[in-house]
């Protein structure tokens, strides 16, 4: 499927953003990508579930996403549901790799999270097993306002200079001590 956008005589990158409630920086992530010129779809999953069914849509229009959340040692947070809601796939309140790993069904998309602590090999794995190009996550915790910074050098470099991904990630971890805290895990190509 084809965005109307990418067809358009200056075509505009799709990509998708989900707020996994970090509202303010899916928002100002959005308005980032616009600014460069990208046309952004934003979901906004109401559980786990949803976000789990977010990571299969191969046919999509967009091919890369921007995972927007917070982070803690169990994985992606989510937080606490009323009881009527299923949320087996947490531990403590938290999504971990191991829930993401099969789940995933992204064939050659580029997926950026900027969930603190999930640039490790687990998720990095998870991704790649699923078929994406590129996974691009913080290894440790960046201080929330260098996020936007390192997001828009490395979009800046892929839309605006039509850089390849492994080029605009070396040059937007290349910024500072913050940045340099993205790591890449490279998969299908």
């Amino acid at each position: 499927m084809r965005q109307i956008d990418q067809s358009f005589c200056l075509p505009r990158t799709s990509i998708a953003v989900v707020d996994c409630g970090a509202t303010g920086e899916a928002l100002l992530t959005r308005a980032v990508l616009e600014s460069l010129g990208a046309a952004v779809i934003l979901h906004r999953p109401g559980t786990p579930k949803d976000f789990l069914r977010l990571l299969r849509q191969p046919d999509a229009a967009a091919s890369t996403l921007v995972i927007c959340a917070h982070g803690d040692a169990s994985g992606i947070v989510f937080g606490a549901y009323a009881p009527e809601i299923d949320t087996s796939c947490l531990v403590n309140g938290s999504l971990p790799a191991h829930a993401i790993a099969g789940a995933v069904r992204l064939p050659g998309w580029i997926v950026l999270s900027t969930a603190c602590g999930t640039g490790a090999v687990a998720f990095g794995q998870a991704f790649t097993d699923g078929g994406v190009r590129a996974y691009i996550a913080p290894g440790s915790e960046p201080e929330g306002a260098d996020v936007p910074l390192f997001l828009h050098h490395f979009f800046h470099h892929l839309i605006c200079r039509g850089g390849e991904v492994e080029a605009a990630w070396a040059r937007a971890r290349g910024y500072d001590e913050q940045s340099a805290m993205f790591v890449l895990h490279s998969g299908i190509h």
